[in-house]
């Protein structure tokens, strides 16, 4: 080991050896080294990088420009001066001693040294040194110093260590991440923890470095797609693809395979860069079924459900809205809402502009009274001329940072036409209990006046005046009960309290049975019936319903006779239906709007008040009861002395 040591202010002790430092080498500057002034010039010029030369002695006793340009001091400061210089960086002194004993004892290497100095403002130099020595003819020798700047070359060296070494620290910090490199036979040319890690989950195989590849892959599939994309980069073709990977255990993994490429151009293996996304494919499985789910269950929502955005363009469009607005689901995504409503309301429509207006309010958040109340519009949707009058709602839901807006639109058409019905059937029953009452009056009024007179005049009436008199109360009685009969039949009906049990029946035999309960006397006619029915005919009905039709109509003739009555029963037998025709000659009917008669706002109207009791109603009974059946009851009168009550039933078939 060669020591260089100070041992004072004046001398300096290299091997041991004392130098006296404030002594200059007059030697170098007298015949020693006696160059051209001009040639040092030239030479201090065009030499970038610094020289100095330095005496057996250890001295200097020559640097140039560079030098001095590179270290920042005069020559003054530098010349005639002896180890350790100013420029020796005290840290690195152990360093710089050992190369400069080298070189004093002859023993430098050629590739020279890299050192690092410091310059006037103590900042850090890396420099590579490269030492020479010579003899002057007076035998004494001298050693030069080529001494060159790298400290970019340094500094950018040692950014890059520190880049790998980061790269390195990143691909075996980063958890989940996957990185691993193989050659062209798929021998492993590199791997981080994260691979050794996944590969004993997936195969329980214990990697090692210079092996292959495939032979740790146990699953015959995975071995296939594997080496199917190495090859694929082998030939210069990036991959990435998203696979399940595992014979132990099975896990989702996203893919990217690159070709590895040297500085000659060449491909001399892949790199595949892998990261397990089994969560993240479940929770998007999970989010895809849930989004399923909630699409199905708003699907079902008869009402229609329509989610903009902040723009105003449609997101959702359920098969309610599909339904409503006769618009498909595909034809409004991503379509601006103010568009789609005008479209629905086309003018002329003095609600378009409101509705405009209101969205646009809503989009703008400007009309926070809008939200949560209900709005009363109409459109006309795209599949249809019929307006529909519906009823919406659109309300606010936040988003993170962002709001969507809901629209539940209602078609209350058919609750608007319910509406008006109600309203309809509120006054047909004002009316209807008014007629009630009418009908009523006339029995009770003749029983009261009879029963009063025959309590207070029994005594002095003759039998004869007696016998009348109850002859027309038990009518009117019988009337009554017919009335009121009917009125339960029909209110039972109404209210679905009448059993329907439909069977085969002979459809003459019925007729008859219910025509012979008929008293002529309580009738005030006289009638006889005449049947027109094949005794094979059967009709497919429920028998105390068909009793009621045939009585009830025959007894509408016979009330509407003043004389004797004739009444014909024709049915014509078509097997699947039965047509049934009962039919009189009656003078004093007016044949027109005779169909009227079979509505409950005719029996309500008023226009029947001058009618026999319970006629109107009874015919509206029987209208009931073959509705009932699935058939149809009609007047069919062919001229004006005839009146024809036709009306139709299932048949056998």
């Amino acid at each position: 080991m060669i020591r260089i040591m100070s041992t004072g202010n004046s001398e300096f002790s290299l091997n041991g050896r004392l130098i006296d430092n404030n002594r200059v080498n007059s030697d170098f500057a007298g015949n020693d080294l006696q160059l051209d002034k001009n040639f040092i010039q030239a030479l201090e010029e065009s030499i970038p990088s610094g020289i100095c030369v330095v005496d057996e002695n250890g001295e200097q006793v020559y640097v140039n420009e560079s030098f001095c340009r590179m270290f920042g001091w005069d020559k003054s400061e530098l010349l005639g001066k002896k180890p350790p210089f100013v420029y020796w960086s005290d840290e690195d002194i152990n360093d710089i001693s050992k190369a400069f004993r080298l070189t004093l004892d002859n023993k430098a290497p050629k590739e020279g040294f890299d050192l690092v100095f410091r310059n006037k403002k103590k900042e850090k130099i890396y420099v590579s040194v490269f030492v020479s020595s010579f003899k002057q003819q007076s035998g004494r020798t001298f050693y030069l110093a080529n001494v060159i700047d790298i400290t970019q070359r340094k500094k950018a060296e040692e950014e890059l260590i520190k880049s790998r070494l980061f790269l390195m620290s990143s691909l075996e910090s980063q958890l989940g991440i996957i990185i691993f490199s193989t050659d062209r036979n798929y021998n492993y040319i590199y791997f981080n923890k994260a691979h050794s890690e996944a590969m004993k989950f997936a195969y329980d195989a214990n990697v090692e470095p210079g092996r292959n590849f495939i032979d740790y892959v146990s699953s015959a599939d995975d071995r296939i797609l594997l080496k199917k994309n190495l090859d694929l980069a082998l030939t210069g073709q990036p991959t990435t693809f998203i696979q399940t990977f595992g014979d132990t255990n099975k896990a989702y993994y996203e893919c990217f395979v690159n070709p590895i490429i040297n500085e000659q151009n060449e491909i001399i293996g892949s790199t595949i860069l892998a990261r397990n996304i089994t969560s993240r494919i479940e929770t998007e499985q999970a989010r895809i079924e849930s989004e399923t789910k909630f699409r199905e269950i708003i699907d079902q929502i008869n009402d229609a459900i329509t989610v903009f955005d902040q723009k105003g363009q449609i997101i959702i469009w359920n098969n309610g809205a599909e339904r409503i607005c006769g618009v498909r689901r595909e034809d409004v995504l991503s379509r601006d809402i103010i568009d789609v409503q005008l479209q629905l309301t086309p003018p002329p429509n003095n609600k378009r502009n409101i509705i405009a207006k209101t969205i646009n309010g809503i989009l703008s958040m400007e009309a926070p009274e809008r939200f949560n109340q209900i709005i009363d519009s109409e459109i006309i949707p795209l599949n249809s001329d019929s307006k529909r009058y519906i009823q919406s709602m659109v309300f606010p839901v936040r988003l993170n940072e962002n709001y969507l807006f809901c629209s539940v639109v209602r078609d209350v058409t058919e609750l608007k036409r319910y509406e008006k019905e109600l309203f309809r059937v509120n006054q047909e029953k004002d009316r209807f209990y008014s007629m009630i009452a009418q009908y009523l009056y006339t029995p009770f009024n003749v029983f009261n006046n009879f029963s009063k007179l025959m309590a207070e005049e029994l005594d002095n009436l003759p039998i004869k005046e007696i016998q009348k008199m109850a002859r027309m109360m038990s009518n009117s009685a019988s009337n009554l009960y017919g009335l009121l009969d009917n009125l339960l039949q029909w209110t039972r009906m109404n209210q679905g309290k009448i059993a329907f049990e439909p069977q085969l029946l002979n459809l003459k035999a019925t007729c008859q049975e219910s025509v012979s309960v008929l008293d002529p006397d309580n009738e005030l006619s006289e009638f006889n019936v005449n049947y027109y029915i094949g005794e094979e005919i059967q009709a497919f009905a429920d028998k105390f319903m068909l009793k009621t039709i045939f009585t009830n109509i025959v007894s509408y003739f016979i009330k509407r006779s003043k004389s004797k009555c004739h009444i014909d029963v024709l049915a014509n037998d078509g097997n699947a239906e039965i047509e049934i025709s009962i039919q009189s000659e009656t003078s004093d009917l007016n044949h027109e709007n005779l169909n009227e008669i079979f509505s409950s706002s005719y029996f309500t109207s008023g226009r029947s008040a001058s009618e026999e009791e319970g006629i109107t109603l009874s015919l509206l009974l029987c209208k009931d009861f073959v509705e009932k059946h699935g058939g149809r009851i009609w007047f069919a009168s062919p001229d004006s002395n005839l009146t024809e009550i036709r009306f139709t039933l299932p048949g056998r078939d």
